[in-house]
């Protein structure tokens, strides 16, 4: 079979800018050649059997050199594989992807350019910069700083765009002020207003603004580093009411997400959305229970319809029941007549990720919540029903209790185990605890916080200075305080968007950790 390659844009930097298809295209390859510049959680869509490989280009700097490159796309393609061919920004757009693409066209190779969005689009936006603006901009050129080989310095590409109402250019730190200068010479007004995007939507994006005249010198006051862009034209004016990134809030603070793996993609995914920079240290594991024979049997029963009512209390538990259901050749239609709850919107997600629309959603993470929903559901009376709870295998005894107490049979059953985490993972939090490189911790759970403080034993306390520890209820917040850990922000509303929202508020109020 022919190989094939796509080229795949995959934006400037915030992993949520990928496209539909560009995620297919790595979805769907068997090896991945990846530049510097490609953002790390654009990797996650990947298949865990992809070779990949890192080829390192980003700006004068090359790990790997392009006839190389060029090479490696064609061994592989020849041996019938599917690359994809993955660059920061657009391909197309300063980043040698039409070379690559005239290569693979001279050697008969089979490809596809998927577009990304370019840096000049996306920094831009992210920095409240409009590109155009009926008042203030009806053109727009893009520019690289870094000559093309053997061309004489006068006739360079910044001179024959210096009229552009807005002018981009690409990597332009290292000639900053060469180039500024240029514009000046060219006839553009000193005190025309510039700006240089630093990480341009990255949470770590800075952004300093001044004039053609004194932007170098601010650039280097704030030591602005590469990748960056640099905009010229009066549609930078606009940034500080257009500006929505990089304001107070999360923006730039480094939060860890301690989640299991199989969760921690959507946490974080919640917090980048708002500009945190997410370290993801999986302080707890999901493994099979000690006796996985007691969830089959209670499958089967389920099956042959012993239960009024099936509650889950979390995405874990839902995604062990669906597994053991299937090894038993079983599927939703196991549940026939029960009534399915879930406890909070994350667990209700998961059941309509498996085809089961819940009949009850509690909000609140707490037993007499999941109880009082459950008695709500038209026809049902506790004192009359035999009620599954598939959840953990050491979990907390309050629900299963009261609903006891009001009257219920109950079949407690584990479902999954909770292990702690693995010895790669302790070094992982150990160092960048000790290394004083986080603003936040998130307890998502009881489980990650008894994690952490096994991990880190003594090193726990004091906190690193300015920590803050954030929990998403108060159930989780007892375990803590009794680890000894402190608790700094607890979420109002027992959700992951709740303990984002109490995070976000506490650092846009300006609060910090207690000395």
């Amino acid at each position: 079979m022919p190989g094939f390659v796509s080229l795949v844009g995959v934006g400037p930097g915030d992993p949520g800018l990928l496209t539909l298809r560009g995620r297919r295209a790595i979805a769907a390859a068997d090896t991945l050649l990846i530049d510097a510049l490609v953002h790390p959680g654009v990797l996650r869509h990947a298949r865990p059997d992809a070779e990949q490989l890192f080829v390192g280009k980003r700006g004068d700097q090359s790990s790997t050199g392009q006839e190389e490159i060029n090479h490696m796309l064609l061994l592989r393609a020849s041996q019938g594989r599917r690359v994809a061919r993955l660059k920061g920004g657009d391909a197309l757009i300063f980043g040698r992807g039409a070379e690559e693409a005239e290569f693979l066209a001279e050697h008969g190779i089979a490809f596809e350019v998927i577009p990304g969005v370019s840096a000049a689009i996306g920094a831009t936006a992210y920095a409240g910069i409009p590109l155009t603006h009926r008042e203030h901009s009806s053109s727009v050129a893009l520019v690289t700083s870094r000559e093309r080989p053997g061309r004489p310095a006068d006739q360079g590409p910044l001179r024959a765009v210096a009229s552009a109402d807005t002018l981009v250019i690409f990597m332009g730190l290292r000639r900053l002020a060469t180039d500024l200068a240029t514009l000046i010479d060219s006839g553009r007004d000193p005190s025309t207003p510039a700006a240089i995007i630093s990480a341009g939507t990255h949470p770590e994006q800075v952004v300093v603004t001044g004039t053609l005249a004194d932007l170098p010198d601010r650039a280097a006051s704030a030591d602005v580093r590469s990748p960056a862009l640099v905009v010229i034209g009066e549609v930078v004016r606009l940034r500080e009411r257009l500006r929505w990134w990089d304001g107070p809030g999360l923006h730039g603070r480094r939060v860890l997400v301690a989640r299991a793996a199989e969760q921690s993609a959507e946490t974080a995914d919640a917090f980048v959305d708002l500009g945190a920079a997410v370290v993801e240290i999986p302080m707890i594991r999901v493994g099979d229970p000690s006796r996985p024979e007691e969830l089959s049997a209670a499958m089967r029963a389920m099956a042959a319809g012993r239960y009024d009512v099936v509650a889950f209390t979390s995405a874990n538990g839902v995604r062990r029941t669906f597994a053991a259901l299937r090894s038993l050749g079983l599927d939703a239609r196991a549940f026939g007549r029960a009534r399915v709850a879930a406890v909070g919107p994350e667990t209700a997600r998961a059941l309509s990720d498996s085809g089961i629309t819940a009949d009850a959603v509690a909000t609140e993470h707490r037993g007499v919540a999941v109880v009082d929903a459950l008695a709500s559901l038209p026809g049902i009376e506790l004192a009359r029903c035999t009620v599954l709870l598939p959840r953990a295998e050491v979990a907390s005894p309050g629900l299963s209790e009261t609903l006891r107490a009001r009257g219920a049979a109950v079949d407690d059953v584990p479902a999954y185990r909770t292990l702690g985490p693995s010895e790669e993972d302790r070094d992982r939090l150990r160092e960048v605890w000790s290394s004083g490189g986080l603003d936040a911790v998130l307890l998502t759970s009881g489980s990650t916080a008894r994690g952490i403080a096994e991990t880190l034993g003594d090193a726990l306390l004091p906190l690193p200075p300015g920590l803050i520890v954030a929990s998403i209820g108060p159930t989780t917040s007892e375990v803590a305080r009794s680890l000894g850990m402190p608790v700094h922000v607890e979420a109002a509303v027992y959700t992951l968007d709740g303990l984002r929202d109490a995070l976000r508020d506490h650092y846009r109020q300006g609060a910090f950790a207690p000395p």
